[in-house]
């Protein structure tokens, strides 16, 4: 028997245990309630960014569209979210000649979630990201990193706006359950 199978035979019982743990997925289909994955496919997401901002805005509104809609589709609105951003990049080492040769990105998202009919806010908070990237010779290279960090960080808001909500909706049907 090869390694792998025997890993996995070895694996088998702990996984027939998991249910009988109260593991509970928390995308998974649930009773009585509209699944955490059909609620945020209902949310509409409002355009992020403007000016020179507007760009990584796109990159996270489409990133946090992706999240939604994963596996459902998009459905007909129940919520709308507003995000705005702010970026900062510091030097984070600067050799004695007084050149940076690193620089630091601190990218801040704020985000509201209010019921689309009634406007009422139902969730809101704020989520950050952190990046670096080597600052070179070359102005363009730098730059380029520089782009590159900042649509990581992006990405990672977005990930983690769409965590914190799941985590919201989560909370909210497991209260009304009770």
């Amino acid at each position: 028997m090869n390694h792998s199978r025997r890993r996995f035979l070895a694996y088998l019982p702990v996984a027939a245990l998991i249910p009988a743990c109260g593991f509970e997925p928390l995308l998974a289909e649930r009773e009585n309630s509209p699944s955490i994955q059909a609620m945020l496919a209902a949310i509409q997401v409002n355009r992020i960014g403007d000016g020179r901002s507007r760009r990584l805005g796109q990159v996270m509104r489409n990133e946090l569209i992706d999240r939604f809609s994963a596996g459902s589709g998009l459905q007909p609105p129940r919520f709308v979210l507003d995000v705005s951003f702010t970026r900062h990049f510091t030097p984070l080492i600067i050799e004695s000649s007084n050149t940076v040769t690193r620089s630091n990105l601190v990218m801040t998202a704020a985000f509201t979630l209010r019921d689309i009919e009634s406007g009422e806010v139902l969730y809101q908070s704020t989520a950050r990201s952190t990046g670096s990237h080597d600052v070179v010779v070359s102005e363009y290279s730098s730059q380029v990193a520089r782009q590159d960090t900042a649509r990581k960080a992006a990405r990672d808001l977005a990930n983690t706006i769409a965590y914190l909500l799941s985590f919201h909706f989560h909370r909210e049907y497991d209260a009304a359950e009770s």
